[in-house]
């Protein structure tokens, strides 16, 4: 039992990948490269992916785009578009969309579908490599694209679920309005854009609760590990990754995050069942070593 408990430990390789990935994305934030990063997360679900080919296929989409030769800013979006959308039809996955593949790039890359936000990061890329500056807004409802037209000297908004089709800034602020009831922030605080580490936040999180749905609590802690790599301080994240060890028998883990939480949370809410958790532990590991 003793030995069996000695294997129960959070797996190497998902650990070095979470190292490679704090170092990506907790550098200069103009200078995080966003397709390494998913590429890197895509590696919790599918470890022998090729990475050289998605590459390529990113480039070759970029390649496409600039050959249409548009020349405004909103003529070259468009062109995005129409290579993306139309050409390739890469589309937002309605039937599993809570499927772990919809928030890794590369499968979309292979399969033409995923969740708003894997697809967002997919304009950004190619957007990137032909020459245009793209952002992600963490909006109302779900996630969008916006840039800068400088002709109208405006923020354009595009859904990239809805095979980037353009909508009104004042119809995203009406929606918001009617659904909150004029409670809550002011709207426009959600079309601004969101930050590079932001959206890999966000696609962990994604990844996360698409591994607890599953029952897939090995994938689950590795995007947690990842969330960690990018926010060392999150107590949050420290409890639910020993709760998930818990699940996994990864006592020795579980304990070691749970009394790090309950050390530093003070009056939290749920230091009750922690503490409860924490017992279990304790007994599981007392038990293993008889």
């Amino acid at each position: 039992m003793a030995e069996d408990l000695e294997q129960r430990l959070v797996k190497p390789d998902d650990l070095r990948l979470a190292r490679q990935f704090g170092v990506l994305a907790r550098g200069n934030p103009r200078a995080i490269r966003l397709d390494l990063c998913c590429f890197l997360i895509g590696r919790i679900v599918d470890p022998s992916f090729d990475q050289f080919a998605a590459q390529a296929r990113l480039d070759q989409l970029a390649g496409e785009v600039r050959d249409l030769d548009a020349s405004s800013v909103a003529a070259r979006v468009e062109s995005l578009c129409r290579v993306l959308f139309q050409e390739h039809e890469f589309r937002g996955d309605t039937d599993t969309y809570y499927e772990p593949g919809n928030c890794c790039l590369h499968s979309i890359l292979e399969s033409g579908q995923g969740m708003p936000i894997t697809l967002a990061v997919l304009m950004i890329e190619v957007g990137r490599r032909a020459g245009l500056e793209l952002q992600g807004v963490g909006a109302p409802f779900h996630f969008l694209v916006k840039y800068h037209d400088p002709e109208s000297d405006s923020e354009r908004f595009l859904d990239p679920f809805h095979g980037g089709r353009e909508i009104d800034r004042q119809a995203l602020v009406d929606r918001w309005r009617a659904a909150h009831r004029g409670a809550g922030p002011e709207p426009e605080s959600f079309l601004a854009a969101v930050t590079k580490r932001q959206i890999l936040q966000r696609i962990l999180t994604n990844l996360k609760g698409a591994g607890v749905r599953k029952r897939d609590y090995d994938a689950a802690i590795a995007a947690t590990d990842f969330l960690l790599a990018l926010s060392p301080w999150s107590l949050e994240e420290r409890r639910d990754r020993g709760l998930l060890c818990f699940q996994t028998g990864q006592y020795i883990e579980a304990l070691d995050d749970l009394l790090q939480y309950q050390e530093h949370a003070g009056d939290a809410p749920d230091t009750g069942r922690v503490a409860e958790v924490i017992e279990r532990v304790r007994s599981r590991i007392a038990e293993a070593g008889r």
